[in-house]
């Protein structure tokens, strides 16, 4: 075969290999036998060795790179990644419903609805019609790059049909059928469920290991996005106008420049359309109702297992948005969640087991929570051993009893929480469940004054050190989990969120386990975050009531009323702050102000922050 058939064949292979894997991967259509997608790709790899000058890089055989030597890059997000509330009911699905309305003061709105995709959220940057990037949620600021295995998603496009810089969020998943046939080659590893599975393939060094796990993808968000190629431009009345009008998949707003063209889709059936012109992959069966009634139609039919097992991937929900994108602009953002979207969870997975025990758990602060000790058992793809029962209230409510054969399933999928007890299953050997009237780390008395119990020693032990495991929890540092926490204030070498910045190398050796690499990562990843900001140091000292949302609203106010100033300036500046002013922050409650305002007052807050002054 010559060079210019050997061109042709090649192309026609792309062709056909392309239209296979899409009808596959998209669709989990077989338009031919895998058997054949298989031979067709040999072919393909044969002719390419031979001619490796006809190889481009949007070929089928170009998505295996070479394996990664270390640990994933961090790369920062260009647009922040915000996640979802939840709805487990009808209830709460009217509730948003009757939130947006008033917010936006309107009697009518659109919404639209997908089915969630149980896998890992992705963003993929593409820049000339290129895939350069993909990164994974990480912290919703910073995320993992892992173009590597990504790039094995074959039916995800590596170059597009226009030369466009963008930017597209969506969820990266394995199908039921191919997460049971890797169960099946290699039954040893015990993969717990698809997501699990696509999580740890997405996050594999080597992407010859990736490429076995037919990750597919279905986008449904866009970032930036910029057209390469420019328009010529005429100068008339009105000043500079493009010379040709935009394309159909350009119906929502086109903002022109000299040098670049933006695409704005108006809603997300706009959207939707613009990945059809690029050969984006997205989910099929999405649906717009003009109310809110609609949604729950479509929620409630998808809430019968049978239905689901239509589909060949998993889902968990239905995610419900406001259509129209500059509503959604309107409605924002929490410093996590949209405001505009919500999550429809179906019912969890329930089963029954035995309660062994009760242990009460003091938090950070100071609440007392009563976690049930359970039979193991396993509940959708994990282990559940423990299992929360919320408060004394709800235990006399559930009537459950120490020995009781219970019903457990997990909160959002997440939290395992004990729902009741299997009454005729009991056999008069249970016993009462008795709640502690003095806390079970200092023996001070509780206050049970409100419907959840606290410890209000601000010396106990237990809030103390559930407190810097928090503190730490928001850093995010890797080598700063619990158990290392509590071995530091067991020796000793910790007694506030300042003293980990004090730690030097011989203090970390004296600690099990902790080698020079180790001590070595700890440090440097400690000395990166010495310039913390005020949200992260509000949120993370465990001021009661204050989360990252409060401790975003007071950050402003700060640098609003002072302007921009350094950590070492915090303590003068609360000296003229009043509780008065705290209170008329806007989305500040009474209790919220006064909590801060206590808090920022008192000996502890004025060491704390003169500590970290001097970090």
């Amino acid at each position: 075969m010559n060079l210019p058939k050997a061109k042709k064949r090649i192309n026609q292979l792309h062709e056909q290999i392309i239209k296979a894997n899409l009808a596959y991967f998209n669709d989990n259509q077989e338009i031919i036998p895998e058997s054949v997608r298989d031979q067709l790709k040999k072919e393909l790899i044969e002719l390419e060795t031979k001619y490796p000058e006809l190889i481009t890089p949007n070929s089928p055989t170009q998505r295996v790179g070479a394996p990664l030597s270390g640990k994933l890059p961090k790369i920062p997000h260009k647009s922040p990644k915000f996640s979802l509330a939840d709805a487990f009911s009808v209830e709460e699905l009217k509730d948003f419903d009757k939130q947006v309305k008033r917010f936006l003061k309107r009697d009518q709105i659109d919404y639209s609805c997908e089915l969630k995709i149980d896998g890992l959220n992705i963003t993929l940057w593409y820049e000339n019609g290129k895939l350069i990037k993909g990164i994974t949620r990480g912290d919703g600021k910073v995320g993992e790059d892992v173009t590597h295995s990504i790039r094995t998603c074959e039916n995800l496009p590596l170059e597009l049909p226009k030369k466009v810089n963008l930017e597209v969020s969506g969820e990266c998943f394995i199908s039921k059928k191919d997460f049971k046939k890797i169960k099946e080659q290699f039954p040893e590893e015990n993969y717990a469920n698809p997501r699990n599975l696509c999580a740890g393939s997405v996050r594999q060094l080597d992407p010859n290991i990736a490429a076995k796990r037919k990750m597919r993808l279905f986008l449904y968000e866009i970032g930036e996005n910029k057209e390469q190629e420019k328009a010529p431009l005429l100068r008339g009345e009105g000043g500079l106008k493009p010379t040709c009008p935009p394309k159909p998949w350009r119906r929502g707003k086109a903002v022109e420049t000299k040098e670049k063209l933006q695409f704005t889709p108006e809603n997300q059936n706009e959207l939707f359309k613009f990945f059809d012109h690029l050969n984006l992959p997205h989910e099929k069966e999405y649906k717009v109702f003009d109310s809110i009634e609609g949604v729950i139609d479509l929620c409630e039919k998808w809430t019968d297992p049978k239905r689901r097992e239509s589909l060949f991937y998993e889902i968990d929900g239905i995610v419900v948005k406001v259509h129209d994108f500059e509503l959604r602009k309107r409605l924002g953002h929490t410093a996590k969640a949209a405001k505009y979207a919500i999550a429809f969870k179906f019912p969890a997975e329930e089963k029954y087991t035995k309660l062994l025990d009760v242990h009460f758990q003091v938090g950070r602060t100071g609440a007392i929570t009563p976690v049930a000790i359970l039979e193991p058992v396993e509940i959708s793809g994990s282990t559940v051993s423990r299992a929360t029962l919320h408060n004394e209230d709800e235990i006399k409510r559930k009537n459950v009893m120490i020995g009781d054969t219970i019903i457990v399933r997990k909160a959002g999928e997440i939290i395992p929480e004990v729902i009741e007890p299997i009454l005729n299953l009991r056999d008069k050997k249970e016993k009462d469940i008795i709640f502690p009237n003095q806390c079970p780390e200092c023996n001070s008395t509780l206050n049970q004054e409100e419907i959840i119990a606290r410890c209000e020693n601000k010396d106990c032990p237990a809030r103390h050190r559930e407190k810097l495991i928090y503190f730490a929890h928001m850093l995010k540092i890797d080598g700063l989990g619990q158990k290392t926490i509590e071995t530091l204030l067991d020796t000793e070498l910790i007694h506030s969120p300042v003293d980990l910045w004090k730690l030097k190398p011989l203090d970390l050796a004296q600690l099990p386990n902790f080698k020079e690499k180790k001590i070595h990562n700890l440090l440097n990843a400690l000395e990166e975050k010495k310039k913390l900001m005020l949200t992260e140091i509000f949120t993370g000292i465990g001021i009661r009531l204050i989360g990252t949302e409060n401790a975003k609203v007071f950050a402003d106010f700060f640098r609003e009323k002072f302007g921009e100033f350094k950590i070492s300036e915090l303590n003068k500046n609360i000296v003229h702050t009043n509780l008065e002013e705290l209170i008329n922050i806007d989305g500040v409650g009474d209790k919220v102000a006064e909590n801060f305002y206590e808090f920022i007052n008192s000996k502890r807050g004025k060491e704390l922050f003169s500590g970290f002054a001097e970090i």
